[in-house]
């Protein structure tokens, strides 16, 4: 990507030279509002409220669940601007899909005027404060799995299919099979030293909290089974540590603690278009069904999701492309993206464009295990 003046050294960037007026950056793929989209921007995000924090899971005794309850919650209180999608964050994927680069940049401090890369990886190359994991927890004695809670997180082979004992062992080359999930985190584990949020189980690592602007380039190729469709969400990190498919936090309204899908193709429907929904306490709202995202079934594209504190807003965008050996950007660089033009949906509160609000997403868990003849 060439951003001219928009994209400068480090030290450039440190030594505030770049600091002043607001750049547009010159790589947003041609402009569409609506119908097929190339850009949407959620504005009014944060809310005040609680959501359901899970804070024990009891794993119950085989051959069944015998405990009630067994997902222990209590309410957390939240406000303020991005609330809840000021915690800490992972992006997961579902196949079909080929991932070919992530990078991650935050602010690096309160000011705000340099947002730092913090996280990046390229495929067939080791990752850099990346670690990509699935919920396939007590497969190879690693993460863990009980009758009550399923599985826990796991990291993930290098072919997302299976798992390996410590992060990364194996160099991921991107390639996710279709009904495979995948999603990442940092490369800090959740610790009695740098403990994490909510219940962690099993293997458990720490997110990306506060603002942050992921960027990713991937296609979505299709699939001989229309069953087979994927995905790309954000969700609150606690869901994750949890168990994504069990016992968590996720929902619409009051035990809603933060999710984003940032692409999806829903089977059943125009499998060609990829929606975005957000759910919090808030409710739940989105594209509706007559604006989209076209699924890159024929080539790659890439993708930038910026979560701003300052503004209160969250954008998705498509772009031209983009330089992941950048090291860093500037305030004014991510405001250009958060003021370009854009399908703008305002989360001020419940709206009606939402597809799938009562739908909660353990209807769509694609990749299923069976152990010792229980379905989880």
């Amino acid at each position: 990507m060439r951003l001219s003046t928009a994209f400068v050294s480090l030290a450039a960037l440190l030594s505030g030279s770049f600091v002043g007026a607001q750049l547009t950056p010159n790589n947003l793929a041609a402009v569409s509002t609506s119908g097929s989209l190339s850009a949407l921007k959620y504005t009014n995000v944060g809310g005040t409220g609680t959501y359901d924090e899970v804070t024990n899971i009891i794993p119950g005794t085989w051959p069944s669940c015998d405990v009630n309850p067994s997902c222990i919650t209590q309410p957390k209180q939240i406000s303020g601007n991005l609330a809840p999608f000021d915690d800490e964050m992972t992006i997961a994927f579902r196949g079909p899909l080929n991932i070919y680069n992530i990078a991650v940049y935050q602010p690096t401090n309160t000011t705000g005027a340099t947002w730092k890369q913090v996280s990046s990886w390229a495929a067939g190359q080791q990752a850099d404060n990346l670690v990509f994991m699935n919920n396939m927890g007590g497969t190879n004695g690693v993460g863990e799995w009980s009758i009550c809670a399923g599985a826990s997180q796991s990291y993930a082979n290098g072919d997302f299919t299976s798992t390996v004992s410590t992060p990364n062992a194996e160099v991921a080359q991107g390639a996710l099979q279709p009904t495979y999930e995948v999603n990442i985190m940092t490369d800090e584990a959740c610790s009695s030293e740098n403990p994490c949020t909510g219940f962690s189980r099993g293997t458990a690592n720490h997110g990306w909290a506060g603002s942050k602007f992921f960027v990713m380039t991937f296609d979505m190729p299709s699939s001989s089974d229309a069953t087979q469709v994927p995905a790309i969400w954000a969700l609150n990190a606690q869901i994750v540590r949890a168990a994504q498919y069990g016992c968590n936090c996720r929902g619409v309204g009051p035990r809603g603690c933060g999710e984003l899908d940032i692409l999806e193709t829903i089977a059943g429907t125009d499998v060609t278009r990829a929606i975005s929904e957000i759910y919090s306490p808030k409710g739940a709202t989105g594209t509706g069904d007559n604006n989209f995202f076209a699924r890159p079934t024929s080539g790659k594209v890439t993708y930038g999701v910026i979560f701003d504190v300052q503004t209160d807003a969250i954008a998705i965008q498509r772009y031209s492309d983009w330089d992941y050996t950048q090291s860093a950007i500037t305030r004014s660089v991510v405001d250009g993206y958060l003021n370009a033009p854009a399908m703008t949906v305002s989360f001020a509160g419940e709206s009606a464009n939402s597809r799938r609000a009562d739908m909660p997403r353990s209807v769509f868990s694609a990749h299923k295990r069976r152990r010792s003849g229980g379905l989880f």
